[in-house]
């Protein structure tokens, strides 16, 4: 029995089309709606959340990014990487302050109108997040049939986002035989298959091998090269000694900033020469030099951060 029924005509909605809070704000529009062409997509106002009374994960989180930027969200484990992230998508709710996507405050949404924000996003998990039972192709095809989409273009669209992450020709085959490195291709497939102006990449090479790592690493970037925003969670520093994206890290549930990644901190090293310890970065964390780059401060507290 096929998983979707794609020739079965479906009733016209326009009454709730009609109200729909977020038009889809696609990934690399030359001109976006002027309404919202210009604004940052997402905008952290105040925010503060608690998940235990005495101590708050995020507190007064101050932070706008822009459309089209690529994001580093690092901090050791249980800062509040997957929090921030999961604040975005509304999984969980701010207690205090607000967040702004495309203008739009997303604490106000009503629940029938979130699903509308998550149409305009892409959510990969550490975990994958996929099932094993069912092929690669459906997999990926099931973020389509949500939308309610013809079956000729959720064909081509799947068809071109498997060879966007590299599975071109591997639709038919059953995900759980795949490798974790291919099943997570498979939900960044499914993720950007909706072509969504904002991807959300919770830890996802947690589960991987540093090479399969560096792997997914660049597939994001190259989603990012045609022009979606990316924010991308991760606790591995030597992911970010790799690239020179602007890094956002959580200390103490404060969010402090790095915008041209940690090179362009006097004495951080080049990937030629690697640091054999964490030492490097506590020297990398302080104060800035003449260009002008953002300061962790001036205590050496980076390196555990990162770890």
């Amino acid at each position: 029995m096929a998983l979707f029924d794609f020739g079965k005509k479906r009733p016209v909605r326009e009454a709730q089309d009609s109200h729909r809070p977020f038009a889809f704000f696609r990934a690399g529009l030359s001109n976006p709606q002027a309404s919202v062409g210009n604004k940052p997509i997402l905008v952290f106002e105040n925010v503060t959340k608690f998940h235990r009374p005495d101590q708050p994960t995020l507190r007064d989180v101050n932070l706008t990014i822009e459309r089209g930027e690529f994001v580093f969200i690092t901090g050791p484990s249980g800062a509040g990487k997957s929090t921030l992230i999961q604040l975005v998508h509304r999984r969980q709710t701010v207690d205090e302050g607000r967040i702004l996507f495309c203008g739009k405050d997303i604490a106000r949404l009503t629940s029938d109108s979130i699903p509308y924000l998550r149409r305009n996003l892409g959510i990969v998990f550490q975990d994958f997040k996929v099932v094993g039972h069912w092929t690669v192709f459906e997999n990926v095809a099931i973020a389509l049939e949500i939308l309610e989409m013809p079956r000729r273009l959720v064909r081509s669209r799947v068809a071109e986002a498997l060879e966007r992450v590299g599975l071109k020709g591997k639709g038919d085959q059953i995900t759980g035989t795949l490798s974790g490195g291919e099943q997570q291709r498979v939900a960044v497939a499914r993720a950007i298959v909706t072509e969504p102006a904002l991807v959300l990449a919770d830890e996802p090479t947690g589960n991987l091998d540093p090479h399969l790592a560096l792997d997914i690493l660049t597939l994001f970037e190259e989603i990012h090269a045609t022009g979606t925003t990316v924010l991308f969670a991760t606790h591995d520093h030597t992911l970010l000694e790799q690239r020179p994206h602007r890094i956002v890290y959580i200390d103490d549930g404060h969010v402090k900033e790095a915008r041209q990644g940690l090179r362009d901190w006097r004495g951080t090293p080049q990937p030629e020469a690697r640091p054999s310890s964490s030492s490097s970065y506590a020297h990398a964390a302080r104060d800035v030099d003449d260009r002008g780059s953002p300061s962790f401060g001036s205590t050496p507290d980076f390196a555990p951060l990162l770890g």
